[in-house]
């Protein structure tokens, strides 16, 4: 099992985007992993494109719009707007005022925009470049890592082709500029870096194998790091015999009188067991294809704090991922360590 304590060295790259279908965890592990770079003194921006800013939420804050906002110390977040992003374009990059007024505003055009296939991705990937590579020139602001809550699977691996492929055509002017710059940031393996996040069952291990292939092949490269989120396997390294059925059942009979609740943890158990059991195909699988991905199980912090809301699984994740400390495997028997506390004590006065 992969140490969390390595992450920074496997993914070292400025821009990370995390990607993963819905429901797998993504913006849990893309902000634990954020926080975990705030936690080493790094100014950190975690990129939403969402229809409402969830990351701020998980630290009591208001809302985010298109511009960065602080949530914690060394940690901000945005939430990309793409009629924001195009009407910058034009008023901002292209100085091009009375146009973006005439034509771009109008309704007609709107719907264009919107309806036409990789416009919208392709003012994201401009966005996320203005952020890494023009920002602290323009206007003195310089993000030490940038991370991306990218969309689910399939939209978020097409932002890895829709520049390259526009580049291709052989355009010129200001557009085809922008998508050349672009394909080149995400061609480069030291300043872009790809985490997959998953789960320990069926449907997400098939789509993970099934998607791997095409990642790997439109980026040019595999992705630095695999996720396994709500992994039971930190729980039982241990203790192997926890998976042993009748040993579980043997140990709990004189504690459970009843039928019904020895038949509930037998279900329980079975069901970690799947687990457990697609945890390991899907790890065997990568190593037959020859994949070389360093996989880091996440442990399913519900298992240790049943009661446990979205913001206690964030500090139960990152303290995961900075220490690889057991005790989030454990029943927390005290308040949680201030460090994460989210109140304004924690945003300094130069991030306001």
């Amino acid at each position: 099992m992969t140490s969390p304590a390595n992450l920074a060295e496997q993914i070292p790259q400025r821009l990370v985007f995390f990607l993963g279908k819905g429901g797998v965890g993504r913006t849990t592990l893309a902000t634990s992993f954020a926080q975990s770079c705030a936690l080493r003194g790094e100014k950190t921006l975690i990129v939403q494109w969402a229809l409402q800013d969830s990351v701020s939420l998980l630290f009591s804050r208001p809302t985010a719009g298109h511009d960065s906002e602080p949530i914690a110390n060394n940690l901000w977040t945005m939430n990309f707007s793409p009629d924001e992003a195009i009407r910058e374009y034009f008023i901002d990059h292209l100085k091009l005022k009375l146009i973006y007024n005439l034509v771009i505003e109008n309704k007609h055009v709107q719907r264009l925009v919107h309806a036409a296939p990789g416009v919208q991705e392709l003012f994201f990937l401009g966005r996320l470049f203005w952020l890494v590579c023009l920002s602290e020139e323009i206007r003195g602001t310089r993000f030490d890592r940038v991370v991306v809550d990218a969309q689910a699977t399939g939209h978020g691996v097409s932002l890895f082709t829709i520049a390259p492929t526009i580049a291709q055509f052989g355009m010129t002017g200001p557009l085809a500029s922008e998508c050349d710059r672009v394909a080149k940031m995400i061609a480069d393996p030291q300043l872009v870096g790809v985490a997959l996040v998953t789960l320990p069952e069926e449907l997400p291990v098939e789509e993970t194998l099934e998607f791997l292939p095409r990642l790997t092949r439109d980026l040019g490269r595999e992705p630095n790091a695999m996720f396994i989120n709500r992994s039971i396997a930190p729980f039982i390294e241990k203790n192997p015999l926890s998976m042993d059925q009748r040993h579980v059942m043997v140990i709990w009979q004189s504690l459970l009188k009843s039928p019904e609740a020895m038949r509930a943890l037998s279900v329980l158990h079975r069901d970690l067991c799947k687990r457990q059991h697609f945890e390991e195909f899907l790890r065997k699988e990568l190593s037959n294809r020859r994949h070389n991905i360093p996989i880091t199980s996440v442990p399913d912090i519900g298992l240790s704090d049943p009661e446990a809301g979205a913001p206690a699984v964030l500090r139960g994740v990152t303290d995961w991922l900075v220490d690889g400390n057991d005790s989030v495997l454990e029943l927390p028997q005290q308040p949680v360590s201030a460090k994460w506390h989210s109140n304004d004590s924690e945003i300094s006065e130069d991030q306001r």
